[in-house]
């Protein structure tokens, strides 16, 4: 018998256990709609907000208008190729060029086409709006006396008719000017005549706007704007490139891409006319000095034939004459590529802000050592170009510019070492073909001497002489090839206004507020879903404690406000309230249908959950049957009987178990036949022992034995353990949820009561159940035992007279 028993106990431990661990687990779908229901004004809040806020940021956000220009990139030399001429200028690389335009030197020069240099604005509460081309008043031969004036916004006041004053802070140091308008005005850091476009123009006192003017400086021109331009390759084989700007001002904008555009093909133009011209300023400077060679050599020669009357050159020997001119003919490619390499060396070996591979490039056309020596000129021309762009930037003093320079001393001095490596080989082939000619020479010592003297003569004037047509005959060819170079790079489309902002859009800003609102609502719902405890339903006591807790119905909340006496079952016999506890009375017979008086304990988890209230109208409609009940209010630490039927509390539980008073001197009559009560007495210092006192059996006895029910008030089991042993002593332990106040984790609290204790008759009752609302879980319980109609719309409202089905089964109504 033991060992069955203890198994049972071990099997109750572990299902209790079981019902701890998994508390609640699963996603109630039910309660997150209950909660999403709940939360519909915070959700039409933060829909509200969402659009606000999106209304506030498009009414207080400056509209960017963006403006774009297609350019088509081609070139063309037909000179070059009618002469068949191999190009002296850079491969035809269009994404070479969408660099250049994008670099920060190419923004410069556009920069230099667009009057920027003084921005005029209107600064207002909230927005500042830049009135390019539309201001009343500029600037005209501004000059800058002092750098620190430069990006600082200086106020300007035009309101009194012709004068002008300047407020502006340099340094800490505020500077404020007044002198006429059309005089040059002088401050200590500019100077300079304003100028009114639109005729004389006298500003309006408008206190919702501050004018005001800026002198720009390059670096933050190029900071600002190089933000704003994008150039992308449209279409690779059509060779298109498409400019994109975005600026507040829409004009702006679209003087920017068209300016781009422009700026592009004029520099294109430059940049091919200045290699053509380098590489003729060089053919121009050797065709001088072998046309004074060649006219010296040719004097010799005449001057050798006068005296010595030497035979022509037809005497000697056809082979020594072929032999001797392809010697010549070498040696004349090798004199002109050492002549070449040393005008490399010599341009190269010169400042950096004077080295140029654009000129040194065209040189090298057309040689042995042109692959091998041109990357390194495109190296070298790479950081020349960056020493341009952060010479825009920083000083010579900057770590950045003293390492760019450093690695252009490095490539220069590579370039050079190249080009002194190439001298020598090239000499030393020199040479060779020259000792090869002389020695070819010996082998015709037979021949008279002033005749080999006479072909020496010939031979240096026939050397000069074809090294000159040949310098001739190129430039010719490149002052043809520069005539017949022209650029056919078009601008495809110009840039336009667009008065269409791209930024903010308006439909993506409402959809991005109003997603975020809806976001914050979600989150608002899920945070109130993770953190929500309550209790909202029977379903939930039932779920919770896996219907081991049995229970006895649900009282629903009392709309109006509740008098000073709580009794409210005899204010409206037909009340829902009425029937509710009529359904609980009812169900207590399914705890204990035993014949004898009934011992009734009433507890609940902390303060509040409406323990007194069900404690006197379930005493009430007890009594309403026609049974003698007793209420006993053990809770002596917080007492709340004696209000409810609106007594003094002077005499009660406290005095009679100390022996001050008799049994019947606490019992108080209330106004309902039948229903007496004892109200818990002045607060003793010791309520607990008082509750498991002898004296306190004998007044149970004693009561037992005079009253049909005996209904004890106890104080909360969750905050002190006054109430148990009254709880364990009771026929009908009853337990006190309240709804939407009582925590889910108080079911753990019956759990303990009846594993820990073995109260196996202990049975709930859910207090303040709000009915008028479609509500999570309240259509759940129905089988639980206490049903009493098919839900609360069968006549049991207060303005409808109709009887409850069980009190009709019963008959026990009064």
């Amino acid at each position: 018998m033991i060992r069955p028993e203890l198994s049972q106990r071990h099997l109750n431990f572990e299902s209790y256990r079981e019902r701890i661990t998994n508390f609640s687990n699963e996603f109630d779908l039910g309660l997150f709609v209950h909660i999403l229901r709940r939360s519909l004004v915070w959700i039409a809040l933060c829909l509200v907000l969402a659009v606000a806020t999106a209304l506030i940021y498009l009414r207080y956000t400056a509209e960017i208008h963006e403006s774009y220009a297609t350019l088509q990139l081609r070139k063309s030399n037909t000179a070059a190729e009618v002469l068949s001429m191999t190009a002296f200028t850079e491969a035809d690389n269009l994404n070479v060029d969408v660099e250049l335009m994008r670099s920060r030197y190419f923004l410069a020069r556009v920069l230099q086409r667009l009057p920027v240099e003084v921005s005029y604005f209107r600064r207002g509460q909230i927005l500042t709006e830049e009135t390019y081309r539309s201001s009343p008043y500029q600037w005209r031969d501004l000059e800058v006396l002092d750098a620190g004036v430069r990006d600082v916004p200086v106020q300007i006041d035009l309101s009194r008719p012709g004068r002008v004053a300047l407020a502006y802070t340099v340094a800490g140091r505020t500077h404020e000017v007044e002198a006429a308008r059309h005089e040059r005005i002088t401050t200590p850091h500019f100077t300079g005549t304003l100028a009114f476009p639109q005729g004389e123009w006298i500003e309006e006192k408008d206190t919702r706007t501050t004018p005001y003017f800026r002198i720009n400086s390059t670096g933050a021109l190029l900071a600002r704007f190089a933000k704003q331009v994008r150039v992308a390759v449209a279409d690779p084989q059509a060779k298109t490139v498409e400019i994109r700007c975005r600026d507040a001002n829409m004009v702006l904008a679209r003087d920017l891409a068209q300016a781009m555009a422009e700026t592009f093909i004029d520099f294109d133009l430059e940049r091919q006319s200045e290699s053509a011209e380098n590489i003729i300023r060089f053919i121009r400077t050797q065709k001088d000095t072998v046309f004074n060679e060649l006219r010296e050599s040719e004097l010799r020669l005449q001057t050798f034939k006068m005296e010595n009357r030497v035979a022509d050159m037809d005497r000697l020997t056809p082979i020594h004459l072929e032999r001797s001119r392809a010697f010549e003919d070498e040696i004349v490619e090798l004199t002109m590529e050492l002549a070449l390499l040393k005008e490399v060396a010599r341009a190269t070996d010169k400042p950096p802000a004077e080295v140029s591979a654009f000129d040194l490039l065209p040189l090298l056309v057309g040689t042995d050592f042109e692959a091998s020596v041109g990357r390194l000129l495109g190296s070298l021309q790479e950081l020349l170009d960056q020493r341009t762009e952060i010479y825009l930037e920083a000083t010579a003093e900057h770590q950045a510019v003293i390492n760019l320079e450093r690695r252009i001393e490095v490539q220069k001095q590579m370039i050079l070492s190249g080009v002194r490596t190439l001298q020598e080989r090239t000499q030393d082939r020199l040479d060779e073909i020259t000792g090869q000619l002389h020695a070819f020479e010996d082998s015709f010592l037979a021949l008279p001497e002033k005749q080999l003297q006479f072909a020496r003569i010939d031979r240096v004037f026939g050397l000069n002489e074809k090294y000159y047509t040949q310098l001739l005959e190129k430039e010719i060819q490149y002052r043809i090839s520069r005539a017949g170079f022209v650029s056919e790079n078009r601008i495809l489309q110009d840039a336009g206004v667009n008065p269409v902002p791209v930024s903010p859009q308006r439909d993506m800003v409402f959809i991005t507020c109003l997603a975020a609102g809806l976001v914050v609502c979600l989150i608002i719902v899920l945070t109130l879903y993770i953190v929500h405890d309550n209790i909202t339903s029977l379903h939930d006591v039932a779920k919770l404690s896996n219907a081991s807790i049995g229970i006895l119905g649900m009282v629903p909340m009392y709309k109006k406000e509740i008098p000073i006496s709580q009794l409210l079952i005899d204010k409206n016999p037909k009340s829902l309230i009425a029937e509710s506890f009529r359904s609980i009375r009812t169900n207590l017979q399914f705890v204990d249908n035993s014949t004898g008086p009934k011992l009734v304990a009433i507890t609940s988890t902390i303060s509040g959950e409406g323990k007194t209230f069900v404690a006197i109208n379930l005493a009430g409609i007890i009594a309403y049957s026609g049974k003698r009940v007793i209420i006993l209010d053990l809770d002596m630490r917080k007492p709340k009987i004696h209000l409810g039927f609106g007594v003094e509390n002077t005499k009660g539980m406290s005095t009679l178990l100390i022996g001050r008073h008799t049994l019947e001197e606490t019992v108080q009559h209330s106004g309902l036949e039948g229903l007496d009560f004892v109200t818990a007495g002045p607060i003793p210092p010791n309520p607990s022992e008082l509750i498991i006192s002898e004296p306190m059996d004998r007044v149970l006895d004693q009561l037992l034995s005079e009253y049909d029910v005996v209904l004890v008030d106890n104080p909360p089991v969750g905050l002190v353990t006054d109430g148990l042993p009254m709880i364990q002593r009771a026929d009908y332990p009853i337990y006190i949820f309240r709804a939407d106040y009582s925590k889910k984790q108080f079911i753990q609290n019956v759990d303990r009561l009846i594993n820990e204790n073995d109260i196996t008759k202990l049975s709930c009752i859910l207090n303040g159940v709000d009915i008028d609302r479609s509500k999570y879980g309240y259509n759940y319980g129905y089988g639980y035992g206490y049903g009493y109609g098919q839900g609360y719309g069968g006549g049991y409202y207060e303005e409808q007279p109709a009887r409850g089905l069980w009190a009709t089964l019963l008959g026990k109504d009064k």
